[in-house]
């Protein structure tokens, strides 16, 4: 079951759930800001305040999951895009800039179903 983001009051923010898609400081590459979906949920450490995330490319490759509408519960992105399970980052919630849509369950078990093929012990 999804949980949404909680408003809260005073000088804590509203938590990012996991299926966000968010915009936030690119720390590796050569944009300023770019999408990336978050996969943790509420059961993290520091939930609100750190997020497990993956990033979202316009490089479309076979090994991607493209955001196509069926993919997405809300909002859109300005171009075709693609999630890369295998590209896995901590973002820092003061990084994040805006939410700008939100992937479904599906997507979210998907990425994590192949990000799961990357770490297993075999």
């Amino acid at each position: 079951m999804r949980r949404y983001p909680i408003w809260t009051t005073g000088s804590r923010s509203v938590a990012y759930s996991q299926g966000a898609i968010v915009i936030a400081e690119d720390p590796f590459g050569n944009n300023a800001k770019r999408p990336y979906p978050i996969l943790s949920n509420d059961h993290v450490p520091f939930h609100g305040q750190e997020y497990i995330a993956t990033v979202i490319t316009t490089t479309a490759r076979s090994e991607a999951i493209e955001l196509t509408d069926n993919w997405l519960e809300r909002g859109r992105l300005p171009r075709t895009s693609y999630v890369s399970p295998w590209s896995v980052l901590t973002l820092k919630h003061w990084m994040i800039a805006k939410q700008p849509g939100e992937t479904t369950d599906a997507t979210v078990h998907e990425a994590r179903r192949e990000l799961d093929a990357y770490l297993r012990i075999e």
